[in-house]
Parts: C-alpha cells; sequence; structure tokens
C-alpha cells in the first residue's frame, strides 16, 4: 500500500500564521525521510483557522527540503485563477520541485469563495462543469503548444506564448477532487484521477465510486494515468484510548454546525450540510461520528483498519493520510504519529 500525507490546516493553531506554515514543512521534510510517497496542499482562501491559501508556493519552498516525496494540492481551487494563471504558477512550482507536482483542481464557480472574485452566485453546476472542462483543455494547450491556440464558451488565446512550460513532459498529472457521486465518474470521462475522502464518501459507498470510475474511463484509461486515491483522517498512538484523547481535540462538540442549508462554516459562506451520499457534511459530526468514518487507533487497529480498506478497494493508488484534522494537535504530536506509522504500521502493510 502506498502512502501520502495531507495539510490542509498549516501548523498547529496555537502558534504564529508565519510559524504555522514552518511547521507544516517540517513535517513534510520528516515524511520524506519516512517514505511517505506524496505531500498533499490544500487551498483554503477565507476559511477561518486554515490559512493556507497557497500550496503551490509552499510545495516550492518545501522542495528545498525535501527531496525525494512529490507535492500534490489538494486541491487547487480552479474558479479562484484564470486557467492561464493557473497553467504558469503550476508550471514554476514543477520547475522548483524537479518535476514532482500532481495538479488536483476542485472547487465550483458561483461558490461562496468564487463570489468574493466577482462570480455570479447563480452559475449553474452545468456551466461550472463546462468551465472545468474547457479550462482543463487550456492548461493543456498553454503547455504543450509553442504558442498557444485555444478557442472556447468562456476563455481562448490567440499565438499566446506562455511561459514558463512545466518539467514534467508533456505535463504534471492532472486529478480531480471528489465529494459529490457525480464527480467521480465525470473525472474519469474527462481522462482525470480522482481524489475521495471518506469524510463524504465513506465505506462501503466509497467502493461504488471506484466501480463507477473505472468503469467511466475512455478506453485504454489506467491506474497510472488515471489513479484513484483515498483520503481519510487518521492517527496512530501507542494506545488506542491516547489517539481517541488526543484526536478529541480536532472534534470539539463546538465546532459542530447545524444541518441547515445556511449553516456557516467560513468567513463568506456556507457549509455544505449534506452530500448526495446522503451522510451529512462532516462539520456537522461529534468526536463519535467522527470515528465511524476515520482511523484513530493504535499501531495494530490502525494496520488492519488500512488492510481493510486497501482489500476493499484494491484498484486504490493511494492512501492519503490526514493526522491533523483542525490543527489543534501540537507540531512535536504529529510528528511523533508519523514516526510512529513508519515505525509500526508501514512495515506492516508492505
Amino acid at each position: 500500500m502506498r502512502f501520502g500525507a495531507f495539510w490542509q490546516v498549516p501548523g498547529f493553531v496555537g502558534s504564529s500564521v508565519p510559524r504555522r506554515h514552518w511547521e507544516t514543512i517540517e513535517q513534510i521534510a520528516l515524511a520524506d525521510k519516512l517514505g511517505f510517497e506524496t505531500a498533499w496542499l490544500a487551498e483554503s482562501v477565507f476559511f477561518p483557522g486554515r490559512p493556507l491559501s497557497n500550496p503551490l508556493m509552499v510545495a516550492s519552498a518545501a522542495a528545498q527540503h525535501a527531496p525525494q516525496i512529490r507535492f500534490g494540492t489538494l486541491a487547487a481551487q480552479f474558479p479562484l485563477h484564470h486557467p492561464i494563471h493557473m497553467a504558469t504558477q503550476a508550471a514554476t512550482c514543477d520547475i522548483l520541485t524537479n518535476g514532482r507536482l500532481d495538479l488536483c483542481l476542485g472547487g465550483r464557480w458561483g461558490s461562496p469563495a468564487g463570489q468574493a472574485f466577482g462570480q455570479a452566485s447563480d452559475t449553474s453546476g452545468e456551466e461550472s462543469r463546462g468551465r472545468v472542462a474547457e479550462g482543463i483543455e487550456l492548461l493543456k494547450a498553454a503547455w504543450t503548444q509553442e504558442r498557444a491556440n485555444f478557442k472556447g464558451e468562456f476563455w481562448g488565446m490567440n499565438d499566446l506564448l506562455v511561459m514558463p512550460k512545466p518539467q514534467q513532459q508533456p505535463y504534471p498529472p492532472l486529478l480531480l477532487a471528489a465529494n459529490s457521486d457525480e464527480t467521480f465518474p465525470y473525472a474519469a470521462n474527462l481522462g482525470l484521477g480522482v481524489i475521495g475522502t471518506t469524510l463524504s464518501q465513506p465505506m462501503p459507498r466509497m467502493i461504488d465510486r471506484l466501480r463507477e470510475f473505472d468503469e467511466a474511463k475512455p478506453d485504454g484509461g489506467s491506474v497510472h494515468s488515471q489513479p484513484f486515491h483515498v483520503n481519510i483522517s487518521f492517527f496512530v498512538a501507542e494506545t488506542r484510548e491516547k489517539a481517541h484523547s488526543l484526536m478529541a481535540r480536532n472534534w470539539r462538540d463546538e465546532d459542530v454546525v447545524n444541518t441547515v442549508p445556511d449553516a456557516t462554516a467560513s468567513a463568506v459562506g456556507t457549509s455544505r450540510h449534506s452530500f448526495t451520499s446522503g451522510v451529512g457534511g462532516w462539520a456537522t459530526w461529534n468526536f463519535q461520528d467522527a470515528l465511524k468514518y476515520s482511523i484513530y487507533d493504535d499501531p495494530n487497529g490502525c494496520a488492519e483498519r488500512l488492510r481493510k480498506l486497501g482489500e476493499a478497494l484494491p484498484g486504490m493508488a493511494q492512501c492519503i493520510l490526514e493526522f491533523n484534522r483542525r490543527g489543534r494537535l501540537t507540531n512535536d504530536e504529529v510528528k511523533e504519529s508519523m514516526q510512529l506509522f513508519a515505525d509500526a504500521v508501514m512495515p506492516e502493510l508492505r
């Protein structure tokens, strides 16, 4: 089983915001030494307590301290960037990481965050998906054509010299972040990989999503060109009791929001109170709910749960572990869990 690690919240909330970014880089450098395959970084514009708004820049900085690990965005918020801007920024990051970037895109045009950038609140889902598909084609044109030419419904380029080009040829791996059911086959149809999370698609529903993703791949699609990754909230400690005690900090009762559609979860908009899976959004869960869909245990318990996950999802290319969902564990506590995972859990799954 192959593993990545995910940082949605940089560092420990008790630190200063600058220090929190450096704590994240310290943890990525440790992940590099421990044998994690990829370090995934969120783009969390406007979310209180989550000041990680530039994952490509953090990845470029972390790469100077972590020479082996690949870097991924989970997810770069595509609607907050013009596709040409995304093309040049991602290409620059790919160069500065020496060709170690996986670009996972997410977000919806017209979302509350998008509205802060002037997007219409009534943008339809059909238009949003159309913009994603067209934007991806524009990215590819900018990266592969010496002088890019593209004409679409939403954007166009005419003999435009877009520099720099990415180091990876023809371009970095492209994926979509998926919460809703329909995003999995949509990504497959576009020829992209996908990243799902058990916080919105808990088992056994993720099995259905993997099947639908595989069935929707164009002819010739493979796990290598279109990987299926799964993200899970995770923590390992010497005992189950200690793991639960520490992770309970990240699922306080006061964090639980209402299940009504306008439940506030960010500074600019609303919580997604339910998913098409029928599972309430993770912002509505208390700690006991979180335990159903997360893995917080001792080494033996974590190894067993991960083994079962791998057996149920044989097409899973990478299991992406998030050690500190709301950033309430200290830098040392997170690094100790990462080290214990590498020492006592990872060898059991190789």
